[in-house]
């Protein structure tokens, strides 16, 4: 198998630098019935001289695991079945400056890119900064599940075909957010030397701003708001989401 596999660059009519796009996902539909998950060479840098290694004691075996997909069930094995919760795992635009684009496919940062959210799945909806005129939006690495952190360094990784919807949206944004029925979140990554807290508290910061913005509370009001109804959502280890339930926020309307 072959990671992080995307599609793209899509060129958005109307998409202005400085503006945003919301890209809605309508549907995944996998190709072929089955995906794999495998421990690849780049797992050994992922986790490198952490205590998983060493508790190992040994290098990563590089057989793929096939795992059949039907009957909303993901096989692990022929007796153990996992939900099927299909996702993106990449989606974002080009990067600014130019030279970040290596981490289109690798890395994410304030484009979205390899974020690895499980929450980035049919029902929900992506909001992406514009960084450059058409947005240029790419899309890929299909998951039928992961969980949190993605330790392994691999979901169930699958081929797909996803119904998207794309609009123009006049809001500037700094970094990602996404949106469903119940929550709203605001993805943050460890690009420009942040770590994984870094990223977490920057992603609270601007939902505590976005919060402020959109619903009249000051900055501060939402960040205690936050600290007492917030959750996090860590997708792959450089990536952290801060989420609230609409709930609390329709009560400020």
């Amino acid at each position: 198998p072959f990671g992080n596999p995307v599609v793209g660059p899509i060129y958005v009519r109307g998409a202005k630098r400085g503006g945003s796009i919301s890209v809605s996902i309508i549907e995944i539909t996998p190709s072929i019935g089955q995906g794999a998950t495998y421990f690849s060479e780049f797992n050994e840098e992922y986790v490198p001289g952490t205590p998983i290694l060493k508790f190992l004691g040994e290098r990563f075996p590089r057989e793929p695991r096939i795992c059949k997909i039907r009957d909303g069930q993901v096989y692990f094995s022929d007796k153990l079945a996992i939900p099927y919760k299909p996702m993106i795992g990449t989606i974002g635009v080009a990067p600014q400056p130019e030279g970040e684009a290596f981490s289109s496919g690798v890395l994410p940062g304030r484009h979205g890119g390899n974020m690895d959210l499980p929450d980035i799945c049919p029902s929900s909806t992506v909001f992406l900064p514009i960084f450059h005129d058409g947005a240029l939006l790419y899309i890929g690495d299909v998951h039928a599940v992961q969980g949190d952190g993605e330790i392994s360094g691999t979901a169930v990784e699958m081929p797909a075909e996803v119904k998207l919807k794309v609009d123009l949206k006049d809001e500037h944004l700094t970094w990602p957010m996404v949106e469903n029925k119940n929550e709203v979140m605001v993805i943050a990554t460890t690009s420009n030397s942040f770590s994984l807290e870094d990223a977490i508290r920057t992603a609270f910061l601007e939902l505590a701003m976005w919060i402020e913005k959109n619903f009249g509370l000051s900055r501060f009001e939402a960040l205690m708001l936050c600290g007492q109804v917030g959750k996090i959502r860590i997708g792959n280890l450089w990536t952290a989401a801060a989420k609230i339930e609409k709930k609390y926020l329709d009560a400020l309307k």
